[in-house]
């Protein structure tokens, strides 16, 4: 079977603290891994677009703490043998969103 990269695009609101706008995609292939970061946050990894020793993130801040849901979302989007653009955005009223429940994105990468 072939395999179809999947990528992954976060997008800022800018009604959140530390947000800017920022909009940052990601390939299945550059995913890292994911950690509990909070009672209600999960930090996603992926390698650094530049090659830096550090890792790109994507906070992903929840509307509640059921974690293992955000996970099993995230690894259907991951393992989608069909490759595909999945959307996460911050801004209101987007319907396009991969992982349900979220409140706010704040996305750190290398420059």
């Amino acid at each position: 079977m072939a395999y179809n990269e999947n990528y992954l695009f976060f997008n800022e609101g800018t009604d959140a603290a530390n947000a800017t706008g920022d909009g940052q995609m990601f390939s299945s292939s550059s995913f890292l891994g994911a950690n509990v970061t909070g009672s209600a946050a999960v930090t996603l990894h992926f390698a650094s677009r530049n090659g830096a020793a550090t890792d790109d993130l994507v906070v992903v801040t929840m509307g509640s703490s059921d974690v293992k849901l955000l996970m099993q979302e995230l690894a259907a989007v991951l393992s989608n043998p069909r490759g595909g653009v999945f959307f996460q955005t911050d801004f209101v009223g987007e319907a396009a969103n991969f992982l349900s429940g979220t409140n706010t994105l704040v996305i750190t990468t290398q420059a």
